[in-house]
């Protein structure tokens, strides 16, 4: 099924100083009678790192020696380093690639996805989008945006992780353990049969659908969501299980301002940006090279939480996480919606997968406010699974309070059948 139109998670904007000397010189625009290849994914979508002075793998940068690399390191986290004793561990850098099908979706509709005018923000502004990366080598901020949206993060999923909110001053409050299962790709899939859609779904004009249920502590056990994103950049909707009654309730899932489960986390910032490319005004800022956690390094799973998180130490949300030197396209966005939470946003999308391993957003006053950390790691099969997700962290500065989601178990690609994706299901997931 092919699809006219599509749309599916500052640190002050970053002066020329810091940007330009790290820029890269625009690559040529992909050819269709030159095919791009897991071999020269990065570089004909993106750019390649500029390594040049990059700090060696082994180096750890902290509060003592942050001044040395601040050019490889972004405001928001710079601020977790400088203030609250963030540790930085440095690797080399390690490319990253799609899966074959997608790569093959890639070259097949090369030059067919076109933005095209849009003043209302609940409408399309993309045309002739079918599936693959939309747009490499992107020119402006919002064919970065696109490129996101339908980032290769597989045709479906699921991920078994903790919740733990954090004081700094007193440490973790309390925590929760939650199971998700997602289809990615309802359309546009390029992985896993049916390709390339699910029939019944995408005749809804679905394009994306989720189910979540909180496994303990007891007193949690049983809430449950399930919820679908429509090809139009419309609102969430969906039906939430409320153990206590018994009964599911319909609801518009919130994306301007509402906590998720009350935590620091916001719908908005689940996987750095989860709303539509229509609902804001998109500015490419800069090509630079700097720290990401792409391939962290952290394990995941309930025995390995200490690992991943420092509890004991002050501010008791430190991540234990790899960082690489790493091409990234810094983008502020502002909010073309009324009553946004945020005034702006920024953004350090990878430019070879296009996922989000850092956001900074910022108060209505310009403050910053919060700092969102995604931390990925290697996937077990590059040809056809995407990144593993490590670990996810957000921060309130202001409040000086933090939630983490380690996780415990991920997968991706595992052909899930759309029948659990049903209010019938959400009833017995919250039994």
């Amino acid at each position: 099924m092919k699809a006219k139109g599509i749309g599916i998670v500052s640190v002050l904007a970053l002066c020329a100083l810091i940007l330009w000397p790290n820029n890269q010189a625009p690559a040529d625009a992909p050819k269709k009678d030159k095919p791009i290849t897991g071999a020269n994914w990065g570089e004909r979508v993106g750019f390649k790192p500029d390594l040049s002075g990059a700090p060696k793998a082994g180096v750890t940068i902290n509060e003592n020696n942050l001044e040395k690399y601040k050019k490889w390191v972004p405001e928001g986290v710079e601020t977790l380093v400088e203030k609250y004793k963030l540790r930085m561990r440095v690797k080399d850098y390690q490319p990253i690639r799609p899966s074959d099908g997608y790569i093959a979706a890639t070259n097949r509709h090369l030059g067919d996805p076109k933005i095209i005018p849009n003043k209302d923000p609940r409408t399309l502004a993309i045309e002739n989008y079918t599936a693959g990366l939309p747009f490499p080598d992107p020119k402006t901020g919002e064919e970065v945006a696109y490129n996101y949206h339908f980032s290769y993060q597989g045709d479906d999923g699921g991920f078994h992780y903790g919740v733990y909110w954090i004081d700094a001053n007193s440490g973790v409050e309390r925590w929760e353990e939650w199971q998700w299962e997602y289809i990615t790709r309802v359309q546009f899939r390029t992985d896993i049969e049916p390709i390339p859609a699910i029939p019944d779904l995408a005749e809804e004009g679905i394009a994306y659908r989720s189910i979540t249920w909180a496994v303990a502590p007891q007193d949690k056990r049983g809430f449950a969501a399930l919820y679908s994103r429509m090809v139009e950049p419309l609102d969430q909707q969906g039906w939430i299980y409320l153990p206590p009654t018994r009964r599911t309730m319909r609801m518009t899932f919130g994306t301007r301002g509402d906590a998720w489960n009350n935590t620091d986390l916001l719908y908005e910032d689940v996987r750095g940006y989860m709303g539509y490319p229509e609902w804001m005004n998109w500015e490419l800022k800069g090509k630079v090279t700097m720290l990401a956690p792409m391939h962290s390094g952290i394990t995941t799973g309930r025995e390995a939480l200490r690992q991943a998180f420092d509890f004991n130490t002050w501010p008791h949300w430190n991540l234990n996480a790899q960082w690489e030197p790493r091409p990234l396209y810094v983008v502020e966005a502002t909010p073309r919606l009324p009553d946004y939470p945020y005034s702006r946003q920024t953004f350090y999308f990878c430019a070879e997968s296009y996922l989000i391993p850092m956001k900074a957003a910022y108060d209505q006053k310009g403050e910053l406010w919060k700092v969102v950390i995604n931390a990925y790691n290697e996937s077990p099969d590059p040809t056809s699974k995407p990144p593993g997700v490590g670990t996810a962290l957000v921060v309130d500065l202001q409040a000086e309070h933090a939630t983490a989601f380690p996780a415990y178990g991920v997968r991706s690609n595992v052909g899930l059948d759309p029948s659990r994706f049903t209010l019938t299901n959400l009833r017995r997931m919250g039994r």
